[in-house]
């Protein structure tokens, strides 16, 4: 049994299960119980911070008391996850604590990393025993076999392609660090296939009422803020370069890299852009193939797939050689995201679009006051040649009407 300590820190592992199933409160206790209200508050800190930051937050555990805190925390979390009922918060919420795990891996030795590792259905087989396996040290390298490799990997990085792997005897050789990256995905798909089918018990509605409502706005605002929501409709004049020339090639018939797809895809499925009107854009290509492309738009898009994609950053568009350099313009070398620079070509778009728009109504309101003066002038009595007002016949009030 791992101490108390290292439970608190992973709690995702059946240890942990089982200590608190021996020693936790019943559930009962656990929601009303003045002695658990810190864990109530942990939890639903530790949500809250998924939405604000990329992990649940680091909190001091320094006594027995603080490790027991943060166990009993993380089931708390999971139910009030649950209790929002918000997909986007449950893909956030169980990224955020696989990165945190990650971040703790990181402290530990390589030996530890391959026993957390098989929790996970994962064989990991260290090579020669050197010593010194610690994760960010250079002992400790791993073989895995492929299909455990390929199931973990994340799917993003151009350098975790097998194609890019030492691969020998069906094994893939992997350092420490490199382990703890597969168990953190490992992780995250996990609790989230998990947290999809999970519902909250009545007495978690109840008990965090007023922390649900409020995370669920978090996780709204956060959502419009990072995956298009008030993009409006895709203005492709306001794209990044990259994205014009990977929109151009595409349509004028050209082979896009993998690379390249994946990022238009994810670019145009944030800003707002349907799976449909994405696959008709690819129709063009020379080896489109309708089925195919439709399971990867959807895959990408999350439609087909537990993860939704957003695009890669500027940094990874000059990693995948898909950066356009020569046609950077100011606003491209002062940001470092696609959506960044769409943004803010779109917040720019509609400040002269609304002075436009006030200019048209300072202009009209400037027609109708001398509209007006012209006819309060039309209205006025006009004298005849000697000075005289014309007697028509037709005065009303002094004034003459014509």
């Amino acid at each position: 049994m791992y101490p108390l300590g290292t439970l608190a820190n992973y709690p995702f592992l059946s240890e942990a299960r089982e200590w608190v199933k021996e020693h936790g409160p019943t559930m009962e206790e656990l929601f009303f119980d003045a002695i658990y209200q810190r864990a109530r508050a942990i939890g639903a800190q530790r949500v809250r911070e998924s939405i604000e930051g990329s992990s649940v937050g680091e909190r001091p555990v320094i006594s027995e008391t603080d490790s027991e805190m943060e166990l009993f925390s993380y089931p708390l979390a999971k139910m009030i996850v649950a209790a929002a009922g918000d997909p986007y918060l449950t893909r956030r919420y169980a990224m955020a604590e696989a990165k945190s795990v990650y971040s703790h891996l990181l402290e530990e030795d390589g030996e530890f990393i391959k026993e957390v590792s098989s929790q996970f259905a994962m064989d990991a087989r260290r090579l020669g025993d050197s010593g010194g396996a610690e994760a960010g040290g250079d002992g400790g390298i791993y073989r895995l076999h492929f299909a455990d490799y390929l199931r973990n990997a994340p799917a993003r990085d151009r350098g975790w392609k097998l194609v890019n792997r030492r691969l020998s005897g069906g094994y893939v050789e992997c350092d420490a660090v490199e382990l703890a990256r597969l168990v953190q995905e490992a992780f995250r798909a996990r609790l989230e296939a998990e947290m999809k089918t999970a519902k909250a018990p009545d007495e978690a509605r109840r008990v965090f009422s007023g922390e649900i409502g409020a995370i669920r706005n978090a996780a709204r605002m956060k959502r419009e803020e990072f995956e298009g929501e008030g993009f409006g409709k895709a203005d492709a004049e306001l794209f990044p370069p990259c994205m014009k020339v990977i929109l151009a090639m595409i349509q004028g018939g050209a082979n896009v890299p993998h690379t390249g797809r994946f990022g238009i895809v994810a670019f145009l499925h944030t800003i707002g852009m349907s799976s449909d009107d994405i696959l008709a854009l690819f129709s063009t290509a020379p080896d489109f193939d309708v089925e195919k492309s439709r399971y990867q738009v959807e895959h990408i898009t999350g439609r087909g797939s537990s993860t939704e994609y957003t695009p890669p950053g500027c940094q990874a568009m000059k990693t995948f050689g898909i950066c356009p350099t020569d046609r950077m313009d100011g606003l491209c070398r002062r940001v470092k995201h696609p959506l960044n620079y769409y943004r803010a070509k779109l917040r720019s778009h509609n400040r002269r679009g609304q002075k436009k728009e006030a200019d048209t109504a300072e202009a009209a309101k400037e027609v109708s006051a001398k509209d007006a003066a012209a006819k309060t002038s039309q209205s006025a009595p006009r004298p005849d040649e000697s000075g005289r007002k014309e007697d028509s016949g037709n005065e009303r009030g002094g004034f003459d009407v014509y």
